[in-house]
């Protein structure tokens, strides 16, 4: 299997979920702007995603012009009640290319617990890149308007070993990486612009979504026809530290999955391709397009 390079792993996912545009990417790492207000929110009323399906696992190939850097594969793992709320449990895996070695060695995995109304409520990013597994994990507290942040390193036995703590101040429901991924997905019918608040290192800061609900069709090389797809576009109120200049456009798949089809993620030196390759949701093909045709 293919994998991804280091210019793209945090923005993926995040770029991926906003498609975040994120992992992916999908996105853990950036240095947030504090130039907005930031207006406090309910919680969410007790929902259940009809987009989330347990089992479903989605592969995507990354590239950079003719180049393949890395893959980003998505899944959803299981769901549970909890204190009366559905919650499902999610992961992104983030490889690069075996074959760009010798320029980068990446491998994250993104763990995320999202309710019915898809915010975060767990996260949990693992690298594995070197010889030591280093990782972050969030915990969310809604009713103190309290995330907890704890860095560290994971032994050998599956110990985690925390090194420091934080405690960031949030004003909203959040989004991770991860969960920003199925936030799109779940509002991408709608027409909106949102604001969404994306929690990145110890920052509440936002993403920007313009959901449009535009009927187009795009190409992409896992099948032969053009996929229905609804297009949107937005930006991310931070600045990567591998070259994410804030600005993303996605197609999502035009039916009740809402698949995330293809997406493009502006970096310094331009444009990097996320396209889906490979996919396992019972029942489910890419619909292909036809003229005048609306969901």
């Amino acid at each position: 299997m293919t994998t991804n390079n280091l210019t793209l792993p945090r923005q993926a996912s995040a770029a991926f979920a906003c498609i975040a545009l994120c992992s992916l990417l999908v996105l853990g790492s950036g240095i947030p702007s504090d130039s907005h207000p930031r207006p406090v929110v309910e919680q969410s009323p007790v929902v259940e995603s009809k987009m989330l399906e347990v089992g479903e696992e989605l592969e995507y190939k990354v590239s950079y012009s003719f180049f393949n850097i890395g893959t980003i594969r998505t899944q959803v793992l299981s769901k549970e009640q909890r204190n009366g709320r559905t919650v499902y449990k999610t992961r992104a895996l983030i490889d690069s290319n075996p074959g760009l070695s010798w320029l980068v060695n990446l491998h994250i995995q993104f763990y995320s617990e999202m309710d019915g109304g898809v915010y975060s409520h767990f996260w949990v990013e693992d690298d594995s890149s070197k010889a030591e597994v280093n990782f972050k994990r969030f915990r969310f507290d809604y009713e103190n308007r309290r995330a907890y942040l704890e860095v560290g390193k994971k032994l050998p036995s599956g110990e985690r070993r925390v090194d420091s703590t934080d405690t960031v101040i949030i004003t909203d429901q959040c989004q991770d990486g991860l969960s920003l991924f199925f936030y799109a997905r779940e509002h991408v019918h709608e027409k909106s612009q949102v604001r969404v608040p994306t929690l990145i290192e110890n920052k509440q800061v936002y993403t920007y979504i313009n959901f449009k609900n535009r009927h187009e069709d795009a190409a992409i090389d896992a099948v032969d026809y053009p996929v229905d797809v609804v297009a949107f576009d937005g930006k991310a109120d931070y600045v990567g530290i591998f070259g994410l200049t804030g600005g993303f456009r996605g197609w999502f798949s035009n039916d009740q999955a809402q698949i995330p089809i293809l997406a493009r993620m502006n970096v310094i030196l331009g444009s990097i391709k996320i396209q889906l390759q490979k996919w396992n949701r019972t029942g489910w093909q890419p619909p292909k397009y036809v003229e005048g045709q609306e969901l």
